[in-house]
Formats: C-alpha cells, structure tokens, sequence
C-alpha cells in the first residue's frame, strides 16, 4: 500500500514537473513599445501678459521658439501593461541665469530661474540641459480576476481620460494619482470609478497644533489629507445617443492644490485656509459634490453635445480684513454653502466639406457686493462652479487660442494667472461666473488640408467691480462699499470682450502636421479692475497671437 501510494505521488510530481515548462512555454511573450509626439512651436505675441505678473493695462510683445516631447514606454504581457510617461520642454536660447528650473541646478539654486512659462529649461550652446525630465504617468493596467463582469484596473499615476464626461476637461483633465476601475456591464453599459489622493498627511501627527511633522518638517508643510471619488456609467440607449451620468465627492483640509481651488473674489487661497504663518489648523475643511450628464447626439449630419452640472456642499474659511466693509468679521471662521450650475452645449451641422460649429456654455457667480462667506456671524453661498482639475484645458477643443488653450499651449492670454484664475483653469472670470456665445466654420479643402475661423463673446454672469483692487492668488477684491469721500467711480460691467480665431492645419506627410492658428480680442470694461492703476490708465490692452506649430506623432 506504501509503495502504491508513493508511486502515485511520484507520477503527480513527474506531471507537475512537466506542467510546469509547458506553462512557462506557453505564457505569452513580453512587448515593449515607444509611441509619442515632438512638437516645434514659435508664437508672436503682444500684451498676453503672463510675464508681467498680470499688468493687463501693460503692454508686452515676445516672439519666441519652444520644442516638447512626450513619449510613452508601454511594457506588455498577456492582457497586462505598465505605462511610463515622460515629458520635455524646452524653450530655444538661453532664456536666464541658468538653463534649468531644478532647484539643485548649481550655484543658481537660489535663485529665480526664467526659462518661459510652463517649460522646463532651455536649449543653450551644445543644448546639455541638466535633470529635467517630467514624469508624467506612471502605472499597470490589468484585467481584474474572479470577477463575472470585464473590469480593467489601473493603478499609479495615470490620465483622467473619461473618467467623468466624455468633453475635454470640463471637470476633470490631466492626471492624477490613485485607481481607475472600468466595467463592461453590458454591451451599452459601461461603469466607471475613480480614486484620487490630491494631498497626503503621512501620520496626521501636527494637524491641530504646533508639534513639527515626521522627520522635524515644518508644519507649514502638513496640508492635509485631500481625496477624491468619481462614479459615472457611459449608456448608449441606441445608436447615435450617448449619455454620461457622474457623480464626484471631493473633501479637502486646509490650503488644497491650486486646481481644485482658485483665489476668487479677493479670498487668497492659502492665508485664508490656515492659521498665523501658514500653520496647519484643524476644522478647515470643504465638502463638494458635484452631480452632471453629459450627452452626445449624432444623426446624420447633425451633432449636439449637451452638458449640465450642479454642484452643493460646504467650505471653512478665514475672512481677511479686506472683507469688513461687506459685514464680515476679520479672522472670523466662516463656512458657507456650495451651490453653483454649469451648462455646456455646442452643436454642429456637417454640409460635404464644411462643418458649422456653435457653442453656449453659463456658469454661475457671486454679485459684486456678496462676497459668498456671509455677514457678521451668519454663513453665505459660493454660487461659482469650482472643476476639479482642468489643467488650463478647459475649451482647448473649441479653437480659441488666448481665453483658452490654442496649439501653443503654454502661451494662452493670462495663462500663468497673475492677478485673476485663468479662465480655462476656473472656468468662471474670477467669482463673477461666465457667459459665452460662439461659432465657428471648418472647411475641408483636401481631407489633409482644412481652415478654420470663428467668433465668441465672452460676459460674466454677475457684473464686475471696476473700482476693485486685484491681490495675487486672490483675484479681485471689490471695494464693497462706495470709496470714502464719493460715490462709485467707474461704471460695474459685465462685457469681457469678442475674440476672434482662425487656423490652418495641413498633414503633409505620414506622422506630420502642421498647423498655424491666429487670435485677437477686443476687449471690453469688464476686466479692467484688474488693471494696476499704478502701471497707467485702467484700461485692458487688446491681446493677439499669431502661432505656428509642426507636430510629429508616432
């Protein structure tokens, strides 16, 4: 019996032994592929004003060259991938004391570095550019097992892709730390969930006193634990119909990342959050929940691309002293309600070779005189809509090239956000909220060979104080009540300005565009109380940008 036994166990290991290479041999092999894009762009411009910390009543001219690139390294086995994402930017020439923005660039570590806003060095004599490489995903995709349902998972540094609307970065853009998770529930099903840790506090230890954090840090540097969740289903209830219902929750402690987040109205976004000195305090805390459907409609030669959001919810805050003339109370804590809307709709109508475009979008704001905390001891509402995240993306699709990002994106007007948000970042002009009509035609030529030209008009909801004083990483603090000694001196406005767009895009050989695109603004009176009055008369000097880009993807 022994000896039966023992053969039998003989023979399973002789078979597990042989199972075992035929397993390997059979284990699909490793890939590795490359793919990506180098862009070379050079823009003229006058009076876009990200290189004079926002003086719009300024002027400024720069005409300058730039090369990016961004690559993909994808690692496949089986159904499983690892992404690295890289990025490079570089400005042409030596624009500064040094040609790199990493602080432990030598001896000009102290020191601010210019090498063009947004990029990460320049290119001088022998082009040796020293430890500047972004980082930009980083993370494995896999399918999920034991689970009925296909579901994806990724996990790591990744892009938002449609993680809440199918329109480009209307809530969420770029991307972000933390896990994907996509279910093909039924043909025309699809869930989607979303996991993002904006901000970290390692241990929690120092958040509600002067205690140093891990490793004797400063606590000005403890910014809470900030996270976020996103839940939409992509539903296509028949052919041609597409709907997007979402849901976000976000909650955030303290000073939060300058996207979620933007200095409106004259709140500062980091003084008002925080204690003496920047101190991490505790009960600082917002609560925002944003629900929406975006939708597509395609017959024929008919598209329309509805999208509707509301958002609710809570936020603490500090009232600055620049608030007491509205009835608030200086260094007060103030938590008032969250309760804006946002409505996007842009249809088109496609003729053989020429495509006609219109465009609607609305935001909410806060009235000039309301300053959204409340009066004295009792709360009020922030009626502005707050994205996510757009990383300055909002309406990069649409083909305006200064009130959002254009084929140089890095050179859109007020796009480094020196006195106001940019306003593909918050979406709204400063607290005022947004009004914007407009219409474009695209006409194909040859199919590698279109035009374009276009209109918008850009208003704020609420009208806007032109007597206020603009505060860097605040936006524009009204004056509340009438200056001492008179009346109101300037008229409140609510018409930002017409800007007009035109592009020429040629794909003139496998993997190679080129594209030219042209914008001005006429500006109105809305913006000029974000003038320096100091810096000349308070009027907004008109921008423009004449820009050529030759892109190469592979």
């Amino acid at each position: 019996m022994k000896r039966t036994s023992l053969a039998v166990l003989m023979i399973a290991l002789a078979i597990l032994a042989l199972a075992a290479p035929l397993a390997y041999a059979q284990a699909p092999a490793p890939k590795v592929t490359i793919n990506g894009l180098i862009d070379n762009v050079t823009s003229y411009s006058q009076n876009i004003s990200n290189y004079n910390t926002g003086l719009f009543n300024r002027g400024d001219s720069m005409w300058y060259y730039r090369t990016r690139g961004r690559f993909d390294f994808i690692g496949e086995v089986g159904k499983a991938k690892g992404v690295l994402g890289i990025e490079l930017d570089h400005v042409f020439g030596q624009a500064g004391s040094n040609d790199s923005t990493i602080v432990n660039a030598g001896a000009a570590s102290a020191t601010a570095v210019q090498t063009g806003f947004g990029t990460d060095g320049s290119f001088d004599l022998n082009t040796d550019s020293r430890g500047i490489i972004e980082i930009k995903w980083l993370y494995v995709e896999f399918p999920v097992p034991l689970i009925p349902i296909p579901t994806t998972a990724r996990l790591g540094a990744q892009p938002f892709g449609a993680a809440s609307t199918y329109k480009l970065c209307v809530y969420t853009c770029s991307d972000f730390p933390g896990v994907n998770i996509t279910s093909q529930i039924t043909p025309n099903v699809k869930f989607l969930g979303t996991f993002i840790q904006m901000e970290e506090n390692l241990t929690g230890t120092g958040t509600k006193s002067n205690l140093a954090g891990p490793f004797g840090v400063s606590q000005t540097q403890n910014r809470g634990d900030d996270v976020a969740g996103i839940i939409s289903f992509e539903i296509t209830p028949f052919k041609g119909l597409d709907l997007k219902p979402m849901i976000s929750a976000m909650y955030m402690q303290g000073t939060a990342n300058g996207n979620a987040r933007q200095g409106r109205g004259g709140l500062d976004t980091s003084t008002s959050f925080t204690g003496p000195g920047g101190v991490s305090l505790g009960n600082m805390d917002e609560h925002r929940y944003t629900v929406g459907l975006d939708t597509r409609l395609r017959m024929g030669p008919f598209s329309l691309d509805p999208t509707v959001m509301y958002q609710w919810g809570d936020r603490t805050s500090f009232a600055p002293a620049g608030f007491a003339p509205s009835g608030t109370i200086a260094g007060h804590k103030y938590t008032p309600d969250i309760s804006a809307w946002f409505f996007d709709v842009r249809g088109g109508f496609q003729l053989g070779p020429l495509l006609l475009e219109g465009l609607a979008m609305y935001t909410t704001g806060n009235s000039r005189r309301n300053n959204a905390l409340g009066h004295g001891f009792s709360n009020g509402t922030i009626r502005y809509f707050q994205p996510m995240t757009t990383d300055t993306g909002y309406l990069a699709d649409w083909g305006t090239s200064l009130s959002s990002l254009g084929i140089d994106y890095l050179n859109a007007w007020n796009e480094a956000g020196g006195r106001i948000a940019y306003p593909g970042v918050s979406i709204g002009w400063d607290k005022y909220g947004r009004i914007q009509l407009g219409a474009k035609a695209t006409y194909a030529i040859t199919p590698a060979l279109s035009v374009m030209a276009g209109a918008n008009g850009h208003w704020t909801a609420e009208k806007v104080d032109r007597d206020g004083t603009p505060i860097a990483g605040a936006g524009l603090l009204p004056q509340f009540a009438t200056p001492t000694g008179g009346p109101q001196t300037r008229s409140s406005s609510r018409y930002v300005g017409t800007e007009l767009m035109a592009q020429i895009s040629w794909r003139f050989a496998d993997g190679l565009a080129w594209d030219n695109q042209f914008g001005y603004m006429f500006m109105g009176k809305a913006l000029d109380g974000v003038t320096d009055p100091t810096a000349g008369g308070r009027n907004t000097n008109e921008p423009f940008m004449l820009t050529s880009r030759v892109r190469f993807t592979f």
